[in-house]
């Protein structure tokens, strides 16, 4: 019974949610939307992007068969819709893929069976074929706009990224998956990444999700930090700076929006000598927007303290997110 009204709560909370941002979006103006590269898109579109998919030309790469159909037979209420089979890098010639028995662990680079084995379920991590597919580049494709790159290739985002730097130029930021440990043989890790983006003018804003895995379990809030979820985006500074054109400064304000970078939308307010094209409806709804969410972070920074008197849990770890 419990559970049953917890699910319904987090249904009710959600739906709500979405109906602010979208709300947002509509007053924002833009009507071509936002253009969304997801790079490794198994399993579905980001949930903080399908939230606003009605606003979204989404363009994803999916070498895995396995994941690519199964992408293929959901439904999407998105402006545009492609999924491309090619493996995303620097090179437009054949690589060879490792399909490991967990499509979400296949990765161009091998896996580091001397550290993937220290841990639990390393079995997903087993390679059952390889197989030579084609490659692409970012730039070679050389879509109209990328607005947003999400990239979760397992270990091959540097790779990508090489390939990119024309793309990059329209970008205004991206989502990475990044290891800190060496999963795979050979890959780059999150220093490597984030050195690289720094050359290009985006700078690292927060880690979305960290993933520990332990000895004897795994994806727990304990252990060894292997693996998390990074997001770059570009400095309201850099944006005042570069960009006169309304449509690409409300782009950017969308997209700070969806990562509840409130702090950035009002910094960048403060540096643009003209904010007309934004209307009053927007900005009022953006105070109210941000009002609410701190509120929910609010009661839950307090049910974490309201636990921790009757419970011992370390100051670091975070019960309800």
């Amino acid at each position: 019974m419990i559970k049953s009204l917890y699910r319904l709560f987090l249904q009710f909370s959600e739906k709500k949610y979405r109906k602010r941002i979208n709300r947002l979006f509509t007053l924002l103006e833009f009507d071509k939307g936002l253009f969304l590269v997801d790079v490794g898109a198994a399993g579905q579109i980001m949930p903080r992007w399908k939230r606003a998919e009605k606003f979204l030309n989404y363009y994803g790469f999916e070498p895995d068969e396995r994941s690519r159909l199964a992408l293929l037979k959901q439904n999407n209420g998105c402006m545009s819709y492609q999924l491309d089979e090619k493996i995303l890098s620097n090179k437009n010639k054949a690589q060879e893929i490792h399909f490991c028995k967990a499509p979400m662990t296949s990765s161009t680079f091998p896996p580091n069976r001397a550290f993937v084995d220290l841990f639990s379920e390393a079995d997903r991590f087993d390679v059952v074929s390889k197989e030579k597919l084609d490659a692409t580049s970012l730039d070679t494709i050389n879509l109209p706009e990328t607005d947003f790159i999400k990239l979760d290739i397992q270990g091959g985002e540097l790779n990508a990224l090489h390939g990119s730097s024309t793309s990059l130029k329209k970008c205004f930021g991206l989502e990475i998956e990044v290891e800190f440990l060496p999963i795979y043989k050979e890959q780059p890790l999150y220093s490597d990444i984030t050195h690289f983006l720094k050359e290009h003018d985006f700078v690292f804003i927060d880690f979305l999700r960290i993933c520990r895995w332990e000895r004897d379990d795994i994806y727990t809030n304990l252990g060894q930090a292997a693996w998390g979820d990074a997001l770059y985006l570009r400095t309201p500074e850099y944006v005042a700076s570069t960009y006169t054109d309304q449509v690409q400064i409300k782009k950017y304000i969308a997209i700070c929006l969806l990562y509840h970078k409130f702090d950035l939308v009002k910094r960048l307010f403060v540096l643009i000598e003209n904010d007309s094209f934004l209307s009053a409806k927007f900005k009022k709804e953006l105070g109210r927007f941000e009002r609410r969410f701190r509120k929910s972070k609010w009661i839950k920074e307090g049910l974490n303290k309201f636990v921790k008197l009757f419970l011992y849990v370390d100051e670091e770890i975070h019960l309800f997110h």
